[in-house]
């Protein structure tokens, strides 16, 4: 991922890094494999800034909506297996916090 477009995603950022974190994002959305780098971004836990997360589910979202049909089984059960280990990382999170 492009860590100076992530910069812009913070809420303090001034507008030009707003800008180039926003233009990143959409182009992540178009690109036929983009969304992998999201995927493994959310399934390893790479940033732990909510707002970067946020922005690699809207990428994972678009390619749900948008372009799953025409995705492989592979790379569907991929997409699955992200989501499901993206819970269950917040879920064993929440326990071990005690909440």
């Amino acid at each position: 991922m492009d860590e100076q477009a992530l910069l812009g995603l913070n809420p303090n950022a001034d507008a030009v890094f707003r800008k180039r974190a926003l233009t990143y994002f959409e182009q992540l959305k178009t690109s036929p494999d983009a969304w992998q780098v999201c995927a493994e971004a959310l399934a390893q836990g790479l940033h732990s800034d909510d707002h970067v997360k946020f922005f690699c589910f809207q990428v994972l979202e678009h390619q749900i909506k948008f372009k799953y049909s025409s995705l492989t089984e592979v790379q569907q059960q991929l997409i699955r297996d992200t989501l499901m280990t993206w819970l269950q990382a917040q879920v064993n999170g929440r326990l071990l916090k005690g909440n």
